[in-house]
C-alpha cells in the first residue's frame, strides 16, 4: 500500500485514542507496520537503523556507560542511570543484576573505551533486545547526545514478516504522534525499491488499546 499521508495518519491516531479505555498509566502509541513480501534473504528486509522523530518521546530512559568526567556530565544532563568500569565488571558474576540493568532502560551510550567490557557483560541481554549501546563520540555534549537519545525509534527487522516500534506517549498530540509515524514509514521506505508494494497493512495501537489498521 502507498505510505499513509499525514492526514489519514492523525485519523488514526485519533481513532486509536478515542477507542482506548483509561488506563492508571501513561500509555505508549505504537506504529506496526506488516511486510506482505518478507524475505529475510534481502538486506532490505533486515534493516536495523535509528530514526530521529520530529517529536521526542519524554518517558524514554537513558542509561550511560561511562568514567571520570564524562560520567558526571552525563549525570548533569538527566541521564537515568550511569555506570562505571568496575560496576559493569561486577555485572560479570551477576547474571541476575546484569539482566535487570539491561532490560530497565530505553537507550543505551557507553564510552567507547567501556564498549568491549560492555559487550562482554551485557551483550547477551541487550544484543536480543536491540539495545546495544550507541558509542559516545569525543568531546560530546552529553545533554544533546541524550536529547538525541528521546528523540530516536530503533527499527528491527529480524525473522518476522512486521515490525513494531514506540512513537509516541499519550501526552503528545495527535498530529505529533502521526509525524512521529511518518518519519518512520519513510525512513523505512528509502530501502525497498516499490515501497507501495513492500509495505503492507500500517497499524497504530497504544499500549493496552484496539488496533487501527489502515490497509491499502
Amino acid at each position: 500500500m502507498p505510505i499513509p499521508t499525514l492526514e489519514e495518519l492523525t485519523e488514526a491516531v485519533k481513532k486509536a485514542r478515542a477507542e482506548s479505555k483509561p488506563r492508571n498509566f501513561k500509555q505508549s502509541f505504537e506504529l506496526v507496520v506488516k511486510l506482505p513480501h518478507f524475505d529475510s534473504r534481502k538486506p532490505e528486509y533486515k534493516q536495523n537503523k535509528s530514526v530521529i522523530l520530529p517529536h521526542p518521546l519524554k518517558s524514554t530512559e537513558v542509561a550511560v556507560f561511562a568514567v571520570g568526567e564524562r560520567r558526571a556530565m552525563a549525570e548533569k544532563a538527566g541521564a537515568a542511570f550511569t555506570m562505571g568500569r568496575d560496576e559493569l565488571a561486577a555485572l560479570a558474576s551477576d547474571k541476575k543484576a546484569a539482566r535487570k540493568v539491561a532490560k530497565s532502560y530505553d537507550y543505551y551510550l557507553a564510552d567507547p573505551e567501556l564498549m568491549p567490557l560492555v559487550g562482554r557483560v551485557l551483550g547477551p541481554f541487550l544484543g536480543p533486545r536491540g539495545k546495544m549501546p550507541d558509542p559516545i563520540p569525543p568531546n560530546a555534549d552529553m545533554t544533546n547526545l541524550i536529547e538525541r537519545a528521546k528523540r530516536t525509534a530503533k527499527v528491527r527487522m529480524r525473522e518476522q514478516p512486521y515490525f513494531s516500534v514506540k512513537i509516541g506517549e499519550e501526552d503528545l498530540s495527535d498530529k505529533d504522534v502521526a509525524e512521529n509515524a511518518l518519519a518512520v514509514l519513510n525512513e523505512v521506505g528509502r530501502e525497498f525499491k516499490n515501497p507501495s508494494v513492500e509495505i503492507g497493512s500500517v497499524i497504530i495501537k497504544l499500549t493496552m488499546g484496539k488496533p487501527i489498521s489502515l490497509s491499502g
